[in-house]
């Protein structure tokens, strides 16, 4: 296979906060060419020049014969017909999550990208977390049971165009199942609309065919910002701080692993004192803290790689429709089990669509 030398060039749809990150670490991105960000709002278009001193447009459509790949950070509903004329006019597409608005959409998004030989990734930016893929180096998947993953944080007034299943539970869903290599089973979920038309908050569990459990929760009105996540195997405990980039592996000591020595078979005064030494004589405990890195800078560099050497990415458009699926599943679940005087009009429109 040839490799190209030149440098993508690359243009951004959509001009809001994530747009405006994407474009300042695009126009520093030693390995792309930054042509222009495209946004129909005025206002968002005179930041972008006076804060980055990048060139703007109003209509993504004018970038057509300038670029090679397009950045596509809109609101969700537009994920769609953005990604279907990047792709349908030759321009690779990263796309941020969710891939689309529903899996009707996703699916034509994934085709037109095989149709097309165009590459497709999706902005489940997670993946790149060191955190996370420090995880996935210790992990025997196989091994793995259960798991809860929390994402919180308070309300900013942004991506409100859905709720917090495909804003925010949607990362941990995708981590799931790129790590646990089971069809899902079944999904139970409850969620609140308080702020808006659109869930506040979530908990779902997710049960595999394999046995391994999952339980999630997301929201956008709490007080504490939290992304954290608790794996355990059949031999350890991992504990991800996302936003630290903390993990913490607690594991037996092998004795105790062993099943040679256990607590419940001392006597009792000496059992009470196990407390004291637990995490010392009993349980190992040891903490990693991983190198900072951009997860978004990384993933800009994936694409440009993708572009320039048809190298496959870690997110493509397939694993964007996986993860998409499995959130209309837990927002289905949500319309059903609602309360009677809470209705999420969210959830109950994806129920009503998946049962016609």
């Amino acid at each position: 296979m040839e490799t190209k030398t030149h440098r993508p060039r690359i243009g951004i749809i959509g001009g809001g906060h994530l747009g405006r990150i994407h474009a300042k670490l695009a126009k520093a991105n030693p390995h792309c060419d930054l042509v222009a960000v495209a946004d129909p709002f005025a206002p968002s278009r005179e930041i972008i020049d006076s804060q980055l001193g990048v060139p703007t447009c109003a209509d993504y459509r004018d970038l057509r014969g300038s670029i090679d790949g397009a950045i596509i950070a809109t609101p969700t509903f537009l994920h769609h017909e953005t990604g279907s004329w990047c792709l349908n006019h030759g321009i690779h597409t990263l796309i941020e999550k969710p891939i689309a608005s529903s899996l009707k959409e996703a699916a034509e998004l994934v085709l037109l990208a095989q149709r097309n030989q165009r590459t497709l990734q999706v902005g489940h930016v997670e993946r790149f977390n060191p955190a996370w893929q420090h995880v996935v180096s210790q992990l025997d998947l196989d091994s793995v049971r259960y798991l809860e993953a929390a994402r919180e944080g308070t309300y900013t007034g942004r991506s409100t165009d859905i709720g917090i299943v495909m804003d925010l539970m949607i990362h941990d869903l995708d981590l799931v199942l790129q790590t646990v290599q089971s069809p899902v089973a079944h999904v139970h979920a409850y969620g609140w609309s308080v702020l808006g038309k659109h869930e506040d908050f979530a908990v779902a569990g997710v049960h595999f065919k394999n046995g391994m459990v999952g339980h999630f929760r997301a929201s956008r009105i709490s007080p504490i910002a939290k992304r954290t996540m608790q794996i355990h195997t059949d031999t350890n405990v991992l504990d991800v701080d996302f936003a630290t980039g903390t993990v913490t592996k607690t594991e037996p000591v092998q004795d105790v692993l062993s099943g040679a020595r256990q607590a419940d078979a001392l006597p009792a005064e000496e059992r009470s004192k196990v407390k004291d030494s637990l995490f010392t004589n009993w349980l190992s405990c040891q903490e990693t803290k991983v190198e900072p890195i951009n997860a978004i800078e990384c993933e800009q560099n994936e694409f440009c790689r993708a572009i320039l050497n048809e190298q496959p990415v870690s997110v493509p458009g397939e694993h964007g429709y996986q993860a998409l699926e499995l959130a209309e599943r837990i927002l289905d679940q949500i319309a059903i089990n609602r309360p009677a005087r809470h209705i999420i009009p969210a959830a109950d429109q994806f129920g009503k669509s998946r049962a016609a």
